[in-house]
């Protein structure tokens, strides 16, 4: 099919796909850091004695943010993490969000280091400093599937898994999958279901992806130096090779079959044939390339293997002289659920060759470029398919990854589709080739570009560490530590360059862009509460606001459904303060970076006060408002906005956050304008739904800032209808007064005498205050301007409890009068 022509049905899918699941993706970013004391060295415990456990189960319980807390992830050994990003429809949107989660370690690293007194870092690929591995080297909070699993990894493999590598994963739209499956004529669908087409698919593409591992290996290799022992003692020796990491970790001749991924059922054939002979038996199937199923039901199926292995373990009286529980039985229940993991949908292709600590345009660049070829592969029925991964081309392929980890874009290997003589640099030119009609069409050929600087002659990032160094060693051949260190510096420099550029661009992701916004907001809103942190997550200055819009209209409407999506919920028994806290944190840092002078309140519930530079104390303008809304109803659904006609939908839309976003936008505005500017200032606080009883509510808010406004201007609408184009001014406003009734008796079994029933004092005192109300309240005026008065609950005694009275009920009342009522009255 033409380029331009998939391209055009492609981005319909992708259309289609976000409607369906606009929190689903098609990349992903899964990386893995060793983590290292002041000295480099792997960090192994906390504590000691009983109190003794692995320092990534302290980091992430102790020092990484709760809701940051998800995406990370145990690895193999102590001193390891992984990260795993959500699903992206962008290339660009995974390796953003990858970035925000580096800097997020960085501040765990530094929380981390403060308390113990020390400077911590973090490393990827290989250990600078040898270590003894052993099943001691565990983490101990790993389920007993997984650890068993582990352990004999570490049998098998030893020190060679002590490295850490990038996955990144890559999926096409699943209406891609639908249109063309249902077009297929009756004799080529057969009796397949759609799945099985998606999985045939996902296996073919495994099979013509690893014919280019050697240039993901190349244009990733980031690991040039290797830890060793001179002279007895630990050194850091700077190599020839461009990867170590990956001419380390094992990738073993047997499971790296021919004809594995020749077809989706040679996959299952040999691969349950792997598992019976005891050669798989886990995720060691660690080819560069491998076709992967959704993570829930595998993880499901290792959650049950635990349990079960746990049941069985649990069983029996043993005594001295008799024999342990039966390992040949546990070896049975792991190897069955396994097999059941086999034949799961494949929704996905994994590479598990790429390395870290690369700029981000190169980090973009090599996912860019893994997720067009799958493209290509699916458009394109010629495309590579010469490459039939039987044993001539497994042979040819281990080989060209081999020469590819050791020399790099430098290596001379045979070319993958024709056999012939080529190096790593002339074919990763002619795949770009192959790739830019389509990269053009899809307007991706630009994120390409330092793939093809490389292909022209550039350096990967191997390359660049290697010059970097020798300027300082010259021709020796040992890295010093205080160089190493100074060069850990840089790239957590290059990290803070990286997130501020990612907080200014973020919002040009389109549909990413709020998965983006709210890592960004959360993380923020937790640097907050330590302004030591190294990240605080902050754009360039000015930079967001950059951003052009057509119109004033479609500037505030971005703004009010950024906000509208934060379920910044209070008024309701379950509040969701943490994020109200992250809307409070979009509104400072909008603010901050228009360049007003603000001030957080922060606490329970937050409040954002902005001024113009210089502003007057003396009786200003006040504008005001709340970022809270009540609780979405019928569901969360709410929170995602919609547009329809002339109307924004969602919850806060009219309540008030298109309000709000029309104050952020004016206060900045009048900063681009310039001097002088209006003696106007804004107050926005996060509790008004439930009454601005607590700090920081309006009044507390005043009362700590001394600020006596002389216009106090609330932003919420006037129109009760919903359907009002414009609504009135209102000069003046109800009050509020709550209180409750309570009623007290003896609690006692309801047959017996005497015992009374709470229910009835309730109701007559809610007739007496209605009496009373009717009285001294205006409930009831020609034009609707009348004070209100509610009783919005009444609770007494237990729901299905009928033979006990209660001891205690309560009567909820609010009064809301106009201002000439004298509620003393």
């Amino acid at each position: 099919m033409p380029s331009q022509k998939f391209a055009d049905k492609y981005l319909l899918a992708l259309e289609e796909s976000i409607k369906e699941k606009p929190q689903g993706g098609l990349a992903g970013f899964e990386q893995e850091w060793n983590l290292l004391d002041e000295d480099l060295r792997p960090l192994l415990t906390v504590g000691t004695g009983p109190n003794k456990h692995s320092f990534v189960d302290y980091l992430r319980a102790e020092c990484l943010p709760s809701w940051q807390k998800q995406f990370s992830q145990l690895e193999v050994f102590h001193w390891m993490i992984e990260w795993a990003t959500r699903p992206y429809y962008t290339p660009r949107g995974a390796m953003y969000e990858a970035r925000l989660m580096e800097a997020t370690l960085m501040n765990a690293l530094h929380h981390a280091g403060t308390n113990f007194g020390e400077r911590l870092h973090y490393w990827h690929g290989n250990l600078l400093f040898l270590t003894d591995i052993g099943y001691q080297s565990i983490p101990g909070n790993w389920s007993l599937a997984k650890r068993r699993y582990l352990e004999k990894c570490v049998d098998m493999y030893g020190d060679t898994l002590a490295t850490t590598g990038i996955h990144t994963n890559i999926s096409l739209p699943d209406p891609l999958f639908a249109w063309d499956f249902m077009h297929l004529s009756a004799s080529e669908r057969g009796d397949k279901h759609l799945d099985e087409f998606k999985s045939e698919f996902y296996i073919t593409a495994t099979r013509l992806l690893r014919a280019f591992a050697s240039l993901f290996i190349a244009t990733s290799a980031s690991t040039p130096m290797q830890a060793q022992v001179r002279d007895g003692r630990a050194a850091v020796i700077l190599t020839e090779y461009d990867s170590i990491r990956n001419l380390t970790f094992p990738n073993p001749r047997e499971t790296d079959l021919p004809d594995l991924y020749r077809s989706y059922n040679d996959y299952l054939q040999i691969s349950y044939d792997l598992v019976r002979r005891g050669v798989r038996f886990g995720n060691n199937n660690w080819t560069p390339v491998r076709a992967r199923s959704f993570s829930e039901p595998v993880e499901r199926i290792i959650s049950t293997t635990s349990e079960q292995l746990e049941a069985l373990y649990a069983r029996g009286l043993f005594a001295a002289g008799q024999s342990t529980p039966p390992e040949e039985m546990a070896r049975q229940v792991e190897r069955q659920n396994l097999m059941a993991r086999i034949n799961l949908p494949m929704g996905r292709v994994e590479i598990r060759v790429d390395e870290g600590g690369h700029n981000l345009d190169l980090d973009v660049a090599n996912l860019t470029f893994r997720h067009l070829l799958m493209l290509k592969i699916y458009s394109d029925p010629k495309f590579a398919r010469s490459f039939r991964y039987d044993h001539e081309d497994i042979t040819r392929a281990r080989a060209n990854e081999e020469l590819a980890s050791k020399y790099g874009l430098r290596a001379e290997i045979e070319n993958p589709i024709t056999g012939k003589p080529i190096t790593v640099r002339e074919f990763l030119k002619w795949t770009l080739n192959e790739l830019k009609p389509l990269a053009q069409s899809l307007n991706q050929w630009t994120d390409l570009q330092p793939l093809v600087e490389m292909a022209e002659g550039g350096r990967n990032t191997a390359e660049k560490i290697r010059a970097r160094l020798k300027m300082e060693i010259g021709e020796s051949d040992e890295v010093p530590m205080s160089l190493l260190k100074e060069f850990f510096y840089e790239h957590e420099a290059r990290v803070k360059a990286d997130v501020e550029r990612v907080c200014s661009d973020y919002s040009a992701l389109g549909a990413d862009a709020p998965k983006i916004a709210e890592y960004i907001q959360r993380s923020r809103d937790a640097a907050r509460q330590a302004p030591n942190m190294p990240v605080q997550f902050r754009p360039r200055i000015r930079a967001v606001l950059d951003l052009s819009y057509p119109n004033k209209t479609a500037e505030i409407l971005d703004l009010a459904q950024q906000l509208i999506r934060i379920p910044s919920v209070t008024a309701c028994p379950d509040e969701r303060l943490d994020e109200v806290h992250r809307a409070g944190s979009l509104i400072d840092e909008y603010l901050r970076n228009a360049g007003l002078e603000v001030k957080y309140f922060d606490g329970k519930y937050p409040a954002v006060y902005a001024t113009f530079p210089g502003a007057l104390k003396s009786d200003p303008i006040l504008l005001t408002g709340h970022f809270d809304v009540v609780e979405p109803e019928p569901d969360d659904s709410q929170f995602n906005p919609r547009i329809e006609g002339d109307y924004l939908h969602g919850r806060g839309a009219a309540d008030m956050k298109t309000v709000v976003a029309t104050y952020l936008v004016w206060m900045k505005d009048q900063m681009k304008t310039g001097e002088p500017y209006p003696n106007v200032q804004l107050l926005l606080v996060g509790n008004e739904e439930n009454g601005e009883a607590e700090a920081w509510g309006t009044p507390h808010v005043l009362k700590e800032l001394n600020l006596v406004p002389s216009l106090f201007i609330a932003g919420e609408r006037t129109g009760e209808k919903g359907t009002e184009l414009f609504g009135e001014i209102c000069i003046e406003n109800r009050g509020v007064m709550r209180f409750d009734v309570i009623a007290r008796g003896a609690k006692g079994h309801s047959g017996v005498a005497g015992t009374g029933d709470l229910s009835e004092k309730l109701i007559a005192a809610r007739s007496a205050l209605s009496e009373m109300f009717a009285k001294h309240l205006t409930l009831k005026a020609a034009d609707g301007w009348q004070s209100q008065a509610k009783f919005p609950f009444i609770n007494v005694g237990t729901p299905g409890v009928y033979n006990v009275t209660a001891a205690e009920g309560i009567l909820g009342v609010e009064i809301r009068p106009i201002p000439r009522m004298m509620l003393k009255d």
